[in-house]
């Protein structure tokens, strides 16, 4: 019986990359958010690319180091925060697949400031949304940035939200569909709510909060970058307006007026306080303000 355990467990050593990410990307699928399949997405194909053809039980530092060789010559502008995604997607095949843990020390990552959307734009956007609230697609899209800069909400909880999430009375939204998979609340402020209401009453939308409006499903992501493309060039805006940007804005302003962390990592939906802190971004300006009140 022993001899037959060892025998299985060789087997599932012996299987190839290409073959242990088909069953990595079954079992994320079944057992991940969307999110976070589409974040593997990529970083499954460059791995199969690069290293498919070798066996699990074969990977090594010198085959790990060979590749990210590689990738730094596709690409000389790659960062070791980008390669470190690449080795820990490798890791994570080769453990689900044959159990076997690899030992690689994460190459040291520059630690850089994320650039928020800056009051201005977001302003110019919100002043042109309001002024063609007649057209149901700007209405839709005007509340989808203020709900993002209110809550700080990733794209695909956004996305997903419904109408029966919406908490009006006490202004806050119940977030269902998460990266985590694990619920939580978000408040929106009182001028957001009231737009809010008045998107829910008088729109067509059935189900999900943002939708097309010619179905009853939420908007895909490239609908967003279509519209936010289009934006872009209607206003002329030259700073990128992801909705990972305005993740980072909700934070900043947050800690800006004063609040405190560790709520602030229960508002976005962070498992610990260290990715949290990754969104402090005082600018020059705040520094300097800060130490002449502190300093004199």
């Amino acid at each position: 019986m022993e001899s037959f355990i060892r025998m299985v467990n060789n087997m599932l050593k012996n299987i190839k990359i290409s073959e242990a990410i088909e069953e990595f990307r079954i079992y994320t699928e079944i057992t991940k958010s969307a999110g976070t399949v589409d974040y593997y997405k990529y970083y499954l194909n460059a791995v199969n690319k690069g290293l498919g053809h070798l066996n699990c039980e074969s990977i090594t530092n010198k085959e790990i180091l060979s590749y990210i060789k590689n990738r730094r010559i596709e690409n000389p502008n790659v960062s070791n925060a980008t390669l470190n995604k690449h080795v820990k997607t490798l890791k994570s095949v080769v453990k689900y697949a044959s159990e076997r843990e690899i030992q690689f020390n994460k190459l040291k990552e520059r630690v850089k400031t994320t650039p928020t959307v800056s009051k201005a734009t977001y302003t110019k956007i919100f002043e042109f949304y309001q002024k063609h609230l007649e057209d149901r697609h700007n209405f839709r899209n005007y509340i989808f940035f203020k709900i993002l800069l209110d809550t700080g909400l990733r794209l695909s909880e956004a996305t997903n939200l419904k109408i029966s999430d919406i908490e009006l009375q006490d202004n806050l939204i119940h977030v269902r569909v998460t990266k985590t998979d694990v619920d939580r609340y978000v408040a929106i402020t009182e001028s957001t709510k009231k737009i809010l209401y008045k998107y829910i009453l008088t729109q067509p939308i059935r189900n999900y909060l943002f939708t097309d409006f010619e179905n009853d499903k939420p908007l895909s992501t490239s609908s967003v970058e279509s519209f936010i493309y289009r934006l872009k060039k209607k206003l002329k805006i030259k700073e990128n307006i992801t909705p990972h940007k305005w993740r980072h804005t909700f934070a900043t302003n947050y800690l800006r007026s004063g609040g405190n962390l560790e709520t602030l990592r229960i508002l976005m939906g962070h498992s610990n306080l260290k990715t949290t802190q990754r969104y402090l971004h005082l600018s020059r300006t705040d520094i300097m303000t800060e130490y002449k009140q502190i300093m004199g």
